[in-house]
Order: structure tokens, then C-alpha cells, then sequence
């Protein structure tokens, strides 16, 4: 029955990575529920499949049920495993990120900060999984108007992800956009303009010209152009 539950928690990863979100959040449900009976509500594989189905539920808009699963999974892994264990951090920050997304976004700070340093104390400051609590943790004081610590803090975190992943990775080019986004909020819009042209051309570069990220860059370069009253330089 193990084998086989583990090949189900397989199948579930796979109907995630097609976008098929009920099915997955439904296959991994049913998993943890046997996982639980044969092994324990505590067990790491049980947990995996909760973690899987609290996912499935984030991404189907359930954040107020994602948050309540994610919960109980933090609980479980510091039980269980720790409360530094990389296992045991990425639960705990799922639940700040479902935090922002229901608007808690007070709440939200508090586990980012506290995940942030756990993070860098076991991890290291440049440790990927370091640098995207950093990000979220940036993008939450976006959320709460604190714009020149979100606007710091997101220039801190391109600088680190371009040093260590590459100034045209994924990551680097997200931070970046947020860093636009708050040179946005304050004003400070010629600044945001570029900012937005250079992410828009590295992603051209990088993903393609009509990818959904790079479009969005574009999108956000022409917002900043109508700010500056310069709406007819806008792309169309």
C-alpha cells in the first residue's frame, strides 16, 4: 500500500505541473488521508502530501483553507523535524504568503521576519530559498506602504540574486519588476520607466518577446510613460 500511495503523491505532482489543480489537490488529499491511517499524522510523508494539497488549494483561490493546511503542516515538521528545518521553513512561509493574500498582511510580516531569520542563521544570506523569503518579505512591505524599506530591501535582493543566479534569471528579473513597482508607488517614475524597459528586454531576451512576463513589463513600461506624459511613446 506505501508503494502505492507514493506513486499516487507522483501522480498528484504531475496533474499539479499540467495546471490541473483539483484533480491534484484531490489526489494528494486522498494520499494524506491513507498516509495518515498507516502511518501516523505526523509522519514526513503524510506532511509532503498535506503540504501538496495546501498548495493545490492556494493556487484554486482557497487561500483561508490553504492557510489552516499549511498551519497544520508547520506544526507537525517543528514537531516532528525541527523548527529550522528547511521542511519545517517552507510551511511556515506558505503560511505568510497565504497571510498577504487574504490581506493580513501585518500578520504576514511577522512569519516572513521570523522565517527570514531562521533562513539566514541555518542558511546563509545568499541561499536562494534566503533570497525569496527576502523577496516576499519586500513585496509584503510593498503592501503595508512602506515603500522606501520595500523599495531598499527588493534592490538588496536583485543585487543578491544577479550575483548569484544571474542578472537575466527568473528570480532576478521578478525582484526587479517589484523594484520598479515601488520606484512606482514613489513617484519616482522616470527611475521606474527604466526599470521596467530593462526587465521588459531581458525577459524578450530570455523568454521570448510575447511571453506573459515580458508583456506585462511592456504593459507597466507604457503605465510609467503615461505618467510622465509621454502616453504617445507607449507601445501599442
Amino acid at each position: 500500500p506505501l508503494a502505492t500511495l507514493a506513486v499516487r503523491h507522483t501522480i498528484g505532482a504531475s496533474l499539479a505541473l499540467q495546471g490541473r489543480w483539483e484533480e491534484a489537490g484531490r489526489t494528494h488529499r486522498e494520499v494524506a488521508a491513507e498516509r495518515e491511517r498507516l502511518l501516523g499524522p505526523d509522519h514526513p510523508d503524510t506532511l509532503a502530501s498535506r503540504y501538496e494539497a495546501a498548495c493545490a488549494l492556494g493556487r484554486l483561490g482557497r487561500h483561508g483553507d490553504a492557510l489552516g493546511e499549511y498551519g497544520r503542516v508547520a506544526a507537525g515538521r517543528e514537531r516532528v523535524l525541527g523548527p529550522d528545518h528547511p521542511d519545517t521553513l517552507a510551511a511556515r512561509q506558505e503560511t505568510a504568503l497565504a497571510l498577504s493574500r487574504l490581506g493580513r498582511h501585518a500578520e504576514a510580516h511577522r512569519v516572513y521576519a521570523a522565517v527570514l531569520a531562521a533562513r539566514e542563521r541555518t542558511m546563509g544570506a545568499d541561499h536562494p530559498d534566503t533570497l525569496r523569503c527576502r523577496h516576499n518579505l519586500a513585496f509584503n512591505l510593498g503592501r503595508l506602504g512602506r515603500l522606501e524599506d520595500c523599495h531598499r530591501m527588493a534592490c538588496e535582493v536583485a543585487a543578491a540574486r544577479a550575483r548569484v543566479l544571474g542578472a537575466d534569471h527568473p528570480d532576478t528579473l521578478v525582484t526587479r519588476y517589484e523594484v520598479a513597482y515601488a520606484l512606482g508607488r514613489l513617484g519616482r517614475w522616470s527611475e521606474a520607466l527604466r526599470t521596467y524597459r530593462e526587465v521588459a528586454a531581458a525577459r524578450a531576451r530570455t523568454l521570448g518577446p510575447d511571453h506573459p512576463d515580458t508583456l506585462a513589463a511592456r504593459y507597466e513600461a507604457g503605465i510609467s510613460l503615461g505618467r510622465l506624459g509621454r502616453g504617445a511613446e507607449a507601445e501599442v
